[in-house]
């Protein structure tokens, strides 16, 4: 074994809890293409729009969601938030077979332009989470995959939805968003903030695994404090705008 491999692996936990339940680990096998989203809402709107089945997977609280289209099947998941957890199960997916991901999530606004319920395609993400920097040194940009965002831009231009495409923050000090933070990363070019792209961007490039990512305006960081507007409906029919967005870029890979 190289001085730098880890000891133990994704598989390595799939295998042992196929072992516990006393199944073949091909049980836990997932579609190729996969989106993952964070609020039950959104998740509970995938799986009304998809119109497949429940699987259990590795976790009690944690199905998947399986549908085909147009001859491709598509996966629903819904990981626990932060970057080390969503970073943890996306190891696990890929795993378990998933090859083009597109991660929906809600994002907190830096830019004075972007306003509630505003899409956003992530280009990059700004590394001030520790869980990537366990993946590459910290000179290494984090990007999505070029093809996978191109489809996803397409598709939600199809739909008339408004977007920009730029860099996100992602940090997992939730409660250290600090003024200087704010200025620094708004200076970099950071469109908004939120708590797992960058870490997810490190598993799929360390695994040369297709990743894009949508972000919705959840609430806006200003330099005199915090506007938090996650249940206005501009936020819910963005994300549903963006959900179905999704499900057809991925029927196109």
């Amino acid at each position: 074994m190289l001085e730098d491999e880890p000891l133990f692996t994704a598989r390595d936990w799939i295998k042992y809890v196929a072992r516990c339940k006393g199944i073949d680990e091909s049980f836990f096998s997932v579609p190729s293409r996969i989106i993952l989203v964070y609020q039950r809402l959104g998740f509970d709107y995938l799986k009304e729009a998809l119109r497949g089945e429940e699987k259990e997977w590795l976790y009690e609280d944690r199905p998947i969601f399986i549908a085909e289209l147009n001859g491709k099947k598509i996966g629903a998941f819904r990981p626990w938030i932060g970057a080390p957890a969503a970073a943890a199960m996306l190891e696990e997916l890929i795993a378990c077979g998933a090859r083009y991901v597109i991660e929906v999530g809600l994002a907190g606004g830096l830019q004075p332009s972007l306003k509630v319920g505003d899409v956003i395609v992530v280009t990059q993400a700004f590394r001030d989470e520790g869980t990537s920097h366990h993946y590459f040194p910290p000179e290494v940009v984090l990007e999505s995959s070029a093809n996978l965002r191109e489809l996803l831009v397409q598709e939600l231009k199809l739909r008339g939805v408004k977007l920009v495409t730029g860099p996100v923050w992602t940090t997992d000090g939730f409660y250290r968003e600090t003024r200087s933070k704010l200025f620094k990363f708004r200076e970099r070019g950071a469109l908004a903030v939120n708590a797992e792209t960058s870490a997810l961007f490190a598993v799929a490039k360390f695994h040369k695994t297709n990743i894009a990512s949508v972000q919705v305006i959840s609430d806006i960081l200003t330099e005199s404090g915090w506007l938090c507007a996650f249940r206005d409906e501009r936020v819910s029919r963005s994300l549903k705008e963006v959900l179905r967005a999704a499900i057809d870029a991925l029927k196109r890979v």
